[in-house]
């Protein structure tokens, strides 16, 4: 089960964010969203996960993952329909080695790129849970046959509730718990009240997958986890309370099969009860847990600690967001160094010379601080990708990180260029001479309209992607055709003989700065700008 997770995981997690985008504008539609997806998964563990990521990165409503949770409970039955009438019917494992080897032959053949690879390897997921089942059945049929199981056993069938629950506990699959359950009475080592009570627990034991998956997480995954837990708890009470009736119903619907048919009756008559009996009452649901974990953790980050690196495809949109949020600190931070506020400027379409004659105060911020801010997300970002590099070591994959990863240096580069030049910049604000108020003028002019280009070419303003390739190119013209500046600033005896080493200090770290911005925007747009990344 937990290889096949991992397949699925890989492969079906952009299946699942299209899915989710189109299919939970309704409560109705989430739990079928929620249903469809672990039959189609064969995991509600999976489908929780990824309802928990994607509600971290706010693509999902609470109510909507509370509704995909219940959706997920009815779905997970079908595993254990499969199971009753395959692996019980028939002798399965032949089927299991055609699995696998079809799969495992597949995924040699379909080479390390693409996703046919995934889905020859779900394959052999299929065929090992095919194989671990027929495993199960003959070892628990020897094992009947050769001991005296009447000792071990319980008097009260409500007691293999909690060996259920410490079994998927443990194994993390319900699933595999409840195949388990099945091998167990079709030998008769246990009765059918036993298996039924052990499967109540299974279903509460699920929960802890989730609850694990929301740790350190935003306050919506933690209340989802908990709604979870409320939801599957409290089902399970109502079905131990009740179940010498819902054994009943059982055998009553289906009064001439086994009893491996009638556990995943059982399972799916108790889970749409349960969601039956909760439905109306998931917005109830979401109104009380909200009410929990109103102290929010603070992030520097705002995308990626709220997805997990076990999902690569929302984690690498996760990602792509995150890169956002560090362009829109360093803007920041550039603007505020020449004393432009960031909000304001965007909105404003006046040239760049009339912004910076209106805006020429000097402001009173901890730069400090601000910098320090953007190296804690610059760092957070480097240990995501990180992390993220080891889910998935494709060729494409691994192009698209280390894509993200040069783009996260450059702007680490340019966040640095405005820290080194921040001293500068205040000394020239008091400066006396005209020579030394030009060059102020000239430095702040060209950040402004590095900056400028950059946030709008971000936004998606195709003519200002050529914008930012002429201003970084007038800038690197200016570097080179500097020295009459230069030498005007040294014939000024008024003027100290630093100033022409900050001079062309400053001159380059503008430079400098514009050139990051222009090389993370080339891999941003994936080289639609002219020349070359490192020209």
């Amino acid at each position: 089960m937990l290889y096949l997770e991992n397949q699925i995981k890989i492969s079906a997690g952009r299946a699942f964010k299209t899915i989710v985008a189109h299919a939970t504008a309704t409560r109705f539609k989430s739990l079928l969203t929620g249903l469809g997806a672990t039959t189609l998964f064969q995991s509600s563990s999976v489908v929780t996960l990824m309802a928990l990521s994607l509600i971290g990165a706010q693509m999902m409503s609470l109510e909507s993952a509370i509704a995909v949770i219940f959706g997920a409970n009815i779905g997970t039955t079908v595993t254990a329909w499969i199971v009753a009438l395959v692996g019980f019917k028939m002798d399965i494992k032949l089927l299991s080695y055609v699995f696998i080897g079809i799969g495992g032959l597949g995924s040699v053949l379909a080479g390390e790129e693409g996703r046919w690879r995934n889905y020859f390897s779900m394959l052999v997921g299929f065929g090992l849970i095919f194989l671990g089942l027929e495993g199960m059945k003959e070892s628990f049929g020897v094992f009947s046959q050769n001991f005296d199981l009447s000792s071990y056993l319980y008097s009260s069938p409500y007691l293999y509730a909690f060996i259920g629950l410490a079994v998927t506990v443990i194994i993390q699959s319900s699933s595999a718990a409840i195949a388990i359950a099945q091998s167990a009475i079709f030998t008769h080592m246990i009765s059918f009240e036993a298996a039924a009570a052990f499967v109540i627990g299974a279903n509460v034991g699920t929960t802890v997958t989730a609850i694990l998956g929301a740790i350190g997480g935003i306050p919506d995954k933690k209340r989802t986890a908990v709604a979870h837990l409320v939801f599957n708890l409290s089902t399970a009470l109502v079905a131990l309370l009740a179940l010498p009736w819902l054994i009943l119903l059982t055998r009553s619907t289906f009064p001439n099969v086994d009893g491996v048919v009638q556990i995943a009756l059982f399972h799916t008559l108790f889970n749409v009860l349960g969601v039956a009996l909760w439905y109306p009452f998931i917005s109830m649901l979401d109104r009380g847990v909200k009410h929990l974990f109103t102290k929010e953790t603070i992030h520097v980050t705002r995308y990626i600690h709220n997805v997990s690196v076990d999902v690569p495809d929302l984690a690498v949109d996760a990602l792509e967001k995150e890169m956002q949020h560090l362009s829109e600190k360093i803007e920041e931070f550039a603007l505020l160094a020449i004393n432009i506020p960031p909000p304001k400027v965007y909105e404003q379409h006046a040239a760049v010379d009339k912004l910076l004659e209106q805006y020429d105060g000097n402001f009173d911020i901890s730069y400090e601080k601000l910098y320090d801010n953007i190296r804690l997300l610059e760092g957070e970002i480097y240990r995501y990708i990180s992390l993220l590099s080891a889910k998935n070591t494709t060729e494409s994959y691994q192009v698209k990180i280390n894509q993200y990863l040069r783009q996260t240096t450059y702007l680490a580069t340019a966040a640095k260029d405005i820290k080194d030049i921040l001293y500068d910049l205040d000394r020239l604000y008091n400066a006396i001479s005209s020579e030394e108020r030009y060059f102020y003028k000239n430095i702040r002019y060209q950040i402004l309209k590095s900056v400028l280009a950059y946030h709008r070419a971000r936004e998606g303003e195709s003519a200002c992607i050529d914008e930012m390739e002429a201003t970084y190119k007038k800038i690197a013209d200016s570097y080179r055709n500097s020295m009459h500046l230069i030498e005007n600033i040294a014939k000024n005896t008024n003027i100290s003989s630093a100033m022409t080493t900050i001079t062309v200090n400053d001159m380059h770290l503008v430079k400098s700065f514009s050139k990051s911005l222009r090389n993370a925007l080339v891999l941003n747009t994936n080289g639609h700008i002219g020349g070359e990344e490192n020209a």
